[in-house]
């Protein structure tokens, strides 16, 4: 059977786009919920987050090509995400009102912060 250039090529289109995604990959939101940070383009979005207490914040690292971290700037560490990252997720519970900055420590101007109100 002879398959027609012009119905080949979207195949072979949609067997590439499944390929770039390995196992365990999942696609970014398309919008961020309201105690979401997208971690990408070298920036967390948004730079500062308000939340209530009780509050889980989820980080979703969006940047394959490039590592990245959300470590707290207190000390010690009230969060660290660990092994730095170009996609997956990472979940923190913030259960005290505050202000709490954090940095991407392979890009020390990545900055945000954290408000957690009552």
């Amino acid at each position: 059977m002879r398959v027609a250039g012009w119905l080949l090529a979207p195949l072979v289109a949609v067997a590439l786009l499944a390929a770039c995604s390995g196992p365990g990959q999942s696609a970014p939101p398309t919008t961020l919920g309201p105690s979401d940070v997208r971690v990408a383009n070298f920036s967390f979005t948004p730079a500062t987050l308000t939340v209530k207490v009780g509050t889980t914040v989820t980080w979703h690292f969006d940047q394959p090509s490039a590592p990245h971290d959300v470590v707290s700037l207190s000390t010690p560490p009230l969060f660290d995400s660990g092994t730095p990252r170009g996609t997956g997720t990472y979940s923190f519970t913030f259960t005290s009102p505050g202000t709490y900055p954090y940095v991407c420590t392979v890009h020390p101007y990545m900055r945000g912060t954290v408000v957690v109100t009552p």
